[in-house]
This record gives structure tokens, sequence and C-alpha cells, in this order.
């Protein structure tokens, strides 16, 4: 029997106290376990901190670590720089994995073709079931495919191909790995199927009105653009959803 890759789980959290235990609930109850939860709290001035600390006792695989107050970039490498796991994956502090995300994502990349990156579909959502960690049956929600890094798996060797994330970026900074992994011949694959939760709320960084959005979002286009003609390569990148897998996968979660 073939030993299961370790997974590393990283968490950046800032003040997002109250969401953390639905996230790490929905890690623990993955079929496949995870080597490591990697909470990098980033000066929290809530109750994080003792909520992290309650956490460790119920689920040993869980690390506090102590971030620089950042853009969600320099947290982010500062828990890489401490992961031990082959896979990485990242979860937002308010966000949830439907319960087979990993093993989906980790049966995919250990068939052939080969894949460094494994992605799905977002379930956006307002209502949270708690007993099933869910979206609640009376939560308005949207399903699509859209850069998120909470939906992926990937390989630890993509870092150290490509290197860690932009921490000039405070927004897009997902967009702008996506694009390098891309860049560099990566192989990437789109699951149709859902393997993230994604909470909509009003303190959420992506709900503030910040025209640094927009502004990081074509910073990001503009490098990418210009690392292409550096290097040679004249042709356009092919959108993302032409990456999304032609065959339907029948397990719960499926994207029709």
């Amino acid at each position: 029997m073939n030993t299961p890759p370790s997974i590393s789980v990283i968490i950046p959290n800032l003040n997002m106290g109250c969401f953390l235990g639905d996230a790490v609930a929905s890690i623990a109850r993955q079929a496949l376990p995870v080597t490591e939860i990697l909470i990098a709290d980033a000066q929290s001035d809530d109750n994080s901190l003792p909520i992290i600390a309650d956490l460790a006792e119920q689920y040993p695989s869980i690390r506090c670590l102590e971030a620089p107050r950042g853009h969600p970039s320099v947290v982010r490498n500062h828990a890489l720089r401490e992961a031990q796991g082959e896979l990485i994956a990242f979860l937002d502090a308010d966000d949830l994995w439907p319960e087979n995300k990993l093993a989906l994502q980790v049966a995919r990349m250990m068939r052939a073709p080969h894949a460094d990156v494994v992605s799905g579909f977002v379930q956006y959502f307002d209502q949270l079931d708690r007993q099933h960690l869910a979206p609640a049956a009376t939560a308005r929600t949207e399903t699509l495919f859209h850069v998120h890094l909470g939906a992926a798996l990937f390989r630890k060797t993509v870092f150290d191909a490509i290197g860690l994330f932009n921490e000039t970026l405070r927004y897009s900074e997902d967009v702008d790995l996506l694009l390098r992994i891309r860049e560099a011949g990566l192989t990437m694959t789109i699951l149709r199927s859902r393997t993230l939760y994604y909470r909509r709320h009003d303190n959420s960084m992506m709900a503030q009105a910040d025209a640094a959005k927009e502004r990081d979002f074509k910073r990001t286009l503009a490098a990418s653009l210009m690392r292409r003609r550096a290097n040679g390569q004249q042709t356009p990148l092919a959108p993302f959803e032409s990456l999304i897998e032609a065959d339907g996968l029948q397990e719960a979660g499926r994207v029709s």
C-alpha cells in the first residue's frame, strides 16, 4: 500500500477568531489526515490567540506561528517557510472545505497525467449550517470557478521552482502565483467539483472598498505580460477555464 503524502495546511489569521473553529473542523473531518495545520497569526488583537490555544489542545497537528502584521502574502510566506509537508494547502480563517476536498485532489495528483496544482470550483455562501459545516439550506449561494488559494492543492516543489508569494501585492497575490506557475510550464488542472466553501461577510478583506484591488490586479497582469515577452513567449496564456477537466466527477460535490 502506498503511503499517503504528507500535507501542510496554512491558515493566515488576522482578527478572525470567531471563524477559526469552523475552518479547523472542516480540515479535521477530511478523509485524508493532514500532517500539520499552521495557523499564522498576524498580531491579532481580538480573541484569536486563546481560541487557537484551545483548538491546539483538541487537534495536536496545530502549530501557532507568530507572523508579522502585513499583507496576506507576507503571512502565508512566513508559514510556507515552516511547512514540512510534500503537499501544501491553504484555507483562509473564515472559509471551509467540503469534506471530500483533499481526497479528490490527492487522488487526481496521484494518477496520470501528472499535476503540480489541482484546483476546483468555489461555492460562495452567506449562511452556514454549522452541524454539517456546509452552506445552510436557506443560504444564498453561487458556484463557479474562480482563483482562490483555498480551492487548490499544491506540490511543495511548485514553490521551490517559482518562489513564494509576491509580498508587494496586497491583493491578487493568488492570481500572480498561478500566472507564474503557468508561465513556468508547471501543470495545473481544475476538477469539476466544489473544493472550497467561501464565506461572504461584511468583515472580509474582499468586502472592503479599496482602490488597491484594481491597481494590484492590473499590476499582476502587466507583470505577467512583461515576463512572457522577456522569455520570448509570444502566445497568450489560455484562460484558466480551459484547464477545467472535461470528465465530470461522480463523488459528492460534483459541479454539473
